[in-house]
């Protein structure tokens, strides 16, 4: 078990390496992005201080601009502004020449004079008296934003320890994170800001994150792509073995008929003369049969090159699908009955009219039978069943030959792979007629698959559109 291990371990220790190696980047920019998130954190409280710091002057300015509010410019040289406080309403005039006066007063007064009292005089109002939340709202986003921070906050302000009506929709005091005093004095209120982010940590995690996002993109990219090549590479690691045994086997397959006929021609130039008829002819029945041997050969090798360049077009005319495997089946008994074995077919009551090519179909059909019968070391014994169901045609061919593993079944209809590996002939082929039979069947727009198990038999089953 341990042997087993450590093969494996061997075998994929480049891809265990680099998996290693992008796993442990990882961990080493989570730790990263971790130390910059509470950079982030840190970074953004001071952001939010530096906004408290600044709130306090910009509802200053505003509340001072508001206050001085609609201007009223008479037909004269002179302006008037009227100033809205809870202690009443006061009016004042701006001469152009004399500077500001009460409306209807006899006393100049100075703008500056004016402008410090108001200040002082506004300071010391509750500011609930002076602005409303949704100013309020709008004045803290803007100071936020200025800091650099997009996200809204939930607040509230308190006054001499009271909360009053000036804070946010569904403001709770439980979720408060900051605490800022905005006023504190002997005379005035004390004024405090109370904030919290509801989507605080959302929004430095979205900042932090995204490098975490592209960073696990990268990699996943990078890993993809490895792993791809890796699976590449055994393919074709695999495609050069199997080309290997094709052309081993192919040497083999046309050797051993050249043999045979330049026998036979040898036989024929030495002693065609003392030959007679019978003897010529039996010569000649075995130098035609080599031959029609190799030309059968060479029409596979030709057709699976057919179909690598798309060139294999089928002629589709209306055929007798039961006809047609029949005829299949007829063509293997006798080799089946000279090794002691048998072909069953059976086939359920009905039509089976479809559109096909009957000579390329029937190749597929033999192929299939073909196979059941090399691949069964004792005496064959195949079941071939037709069936139809509501919109399809199923065909089984079932064998109880020596059957296959599940890397087997999953290769059985890669071109040139066989079963049977390296420089054996015990069972003849090229390795081409399955992929040649799922190549016809999706042609015809059928599917095919197998099940299988070492020892137990393989059973093929084609399934195939009602066409007609």
């Amino acid at each position: 078990m341990l042997n087993q291990f450590i093969g494996k371990l061997r075998k994929h220790a480049l891809t265990a390496v680099l998996t290693a190696a992008v796993l442990g980047a990882l961990l080493l920019q989570l730790n990263l992005l971790s130390g910059e998130l509470e950079l982030q954190k840190q970074q953004f409280d001071s952001d939010v201080s530096a906004t408290a710091s600044g709130i306090n002057e910009r509802v200053r300015l505003f509340v001072k601009r508001k206050s001085t509010g609609a201007l009223k410019r008479s037909t004269s040289s002179d302006s008037t502004v009227t100033i809205n406080t809870p202690m009443g309403t006061t009016t004042l005039r701006w001469s152009a020449t004399q500077g500001a006066v009460p409306y209807g007063s006899g006393f100049g007064m100075d703008t500056t004079m004016i402008s410090g009292f108001l200040d002082d005089f506004q300071s010391s109002l509750p500011w609930e008296t002076l602005i409303s939340s949704t100013e309020m709202d709008s004045l803290l986003q803007s100071e936020l934003r200025v800091h650099g921070i997009r996200t809204a906050p939930k607040w509230a302000i308190v006054e001499n320890g009271y909360l009053n009506s000036l804070l946010s929709d569904a403001f709770t005091t439980d979720k408060v994170a900051y605490n800022f005093v905005l006023a504190e004095s002997f005379f005035g209120p004390t004024r405090q800001l109370l904030m919290y982010f509801p989507s605080g940590k959302f929004y430095l995690a979205s900042r932090v994150y995204l490098n975490l996002f592209v960073t696990l993109l990268f990699s996943t990219v990078i890993l993809f792509a490895f792993f791809s090549v890796q699976r590449q590479g055994r393919k074709q690691k695999r495609l050069a073995a199997v080309k290997s045994d094709f052309i081993s086997n192919m040497s083999h397959e046309f050797k051993t008929p050249l043999a045979t006929i330049s026998l036979a021609v040898d036989a024929l130039l030495r002693n065609g003369k003392k030959m007679n008829s019978e003897q010529m002819q039996q010569y000649l029945g075995i130098i035609k049969s080599e031959n029609k041997r190799m030309n059968a050969q060479m029409e596979s090798v030709l057709q699976m090159s057919m179909m690598d360049k798309e060139e294999l077009t089928l002629t589709l005319a209306p055929m007798d699908l039961e006809s047609c495997l029949r005829e299949a089946v007829d063509h293997f008994k006798l080799t089946a009955e000279q090794r002691q074995g048998w072909i069953d077919l059976s086939c359920e009551a009905g039509e089976y009219e479809m559109d096909g090519d009957l000579i390329q179909f029937k190749s597929a059909l033999t192929n299939l039978i073909d196979n059941a019968i090399k691949y069964s070391l004792d005496a064959p014994e195949i079941s071939v069943k037709l069936s139809q169901g509501l919109d399809e045609y199923k065909i089984m061919v079932k064998d109880r030959g020596i059957g296959m593993d599940e890397d087997s079944q999953r290769q059985v209809f890669d071109r040139f792979y066989r079963a049977t590996k390296g420089n054996i002939h015990d069972v003849k082929g090229h390795g081409l007629g399955l992929s040649f039979v799922k190549d016809i069947i999706e042609k015809h727009g059928g599917t095919i698959q197998v099940d299988s198990a070492p020892n137990a038999g393989t059973t093929f089953t084609l399934v195939l559109p009602k066409t007609i």
